[in-house]
């Protein structure tokens, strides 16, 4: 296992695109998408009101090929880890912080650096509707980079999303660090294919402007990330922002048990976070007093009773350090 030196990381891409649409690449990598530097987003665009009208996102229709039974086979790599970068203020708890075992959601109460980290991505999708999602801060040689899903960024139709912004810490229409507007979309190529969505690549980056000349790590702190994990156990701990909890205005979390995967996907946990949850972090070695841990996943997909998220693998390292070098 390495860990990642931050500011050591370098671009593996140049000369990324641009489109409007998503264009089949000449071979797979990152696929970037620029939003307009004259963005109306942040506190011009997503008022109160706006927010609190945002539908939750759901996940696109699975393609007709995607894996149903065992999970694909996935690339062998050294596992590299990207250390959490506690935030101006932290406080570690001294107890448990939650109830083990869980599958029925419940309010995060515990505090800790995930109750900064952890909010509400909002945007514009393709049909010119606002949705609401759900992402985290990882620390970053920027500490500009915001884990969340690929299909918060590109429609059923290939269209991307606009009006994106990262809101931490979000609770009852409140955003206590401001609004992160994105300049910059990342995902792997391989995700929309064939005009469909592909459920195991199914993880993207937002890479997002200042907040009164402070980043979001600078601001709040920033989370752990691991790619490659050399093992399957995960502390089964997944967060985010669903509808059916509290209307998806506090941060909720499960904490069940494993379920065998499913959709060609790594994760899976019984758990019922509905819609607005995609993008939430999935945790390894999760830090209880801390409330910091190693982000290997993110909410991607599920069914009536279980979650399930995709691997962070060599595809998704790429795509990290992409966003970070941008």
């Amino acid at each position: 296992m390495r860990t990642l030196a931050i500011a050591g990381l370098t671009t593996l891409l140049t000369g990324l695109a641009t489109p409007a649409a998503l264009a089949e690449p000449a071979e797979d990598g990152p696929v970037a998408h620029r939003l307009p530097s004259t963005l109306a987003a942040g506190d011009g665009y997503w008022t109160p009101e706006r927010m609190r009208a945002a539908r939750p996102l759901t996940a696109p229709a699975r393609p007709a090929k995607a894996a149903t039974g065992t999970p694909a086979p996935y690339a062998a790599g050294e596992q590299v880890d990207v250390e959490p970068a506690a935030g101006p203020g932290t406080k570690r708890w001294a107890t448990v912080p939650y109830v083990t075992s869980a599958a029925a959601q419940q309010t995060w109460k515990s505090g800790g650096l995930i109750a900064k980290t952890a909010g509400k991505v909002f945007g514009t999708g393709g049909n010119g509707k606002d949705f609401v999602a759900s992402g985290t801060v990882v620390n970053s040689t920027d500490g500009d980079v915001i884990v969340t899903v690929a299909h918060a960024m590109i429609d059923s139709a290939g269209r991307w999303s606009s009006n994106l912004v990262f809101v931490p810490a979000y609770k009852n229409g409140a955003a206590p660090y401001g609004k992160f507007t994105a300049r910059t979309m990342y995902i792997w190529s391989g995700y929309y294919k064939d005009d469909a969505h592909q459920p195991p690549l199914d993880f993207g980056m937002l890479v997002v402007n200042k907040v009164k000349s402070k980043t979001p790590v600078q601001t709040v702190g920033g989370q752990g990330i691991r790619f490659n994990a050399a093992t399957a156990g995960t502390t089964n701990l997944l967060l985010g922002y669903p509808s059916n909890g509290n209307g998806g205005q506090t941060l909720q979390f499960c904490s069940g048990a494993s379920a065998t995967p499913a959709y060609g996907m790594k994760y899976a946990l019984l758990c019922d976070m509905g819609g607005g949850s995609s993008g939430g972090p999935w945790f390894q070695e999760f830090d209880k007093t801390a409330g910091a841990g190693y982000v290997i996943s993110a909410h991607a997909l599920r069914n009536s009773t279980t979650s399930y998220g995709a691997y962070f693998g060599p595809e998704a390292l790429a795509t990290f350090r992409a966003a970070v070098a941008a």
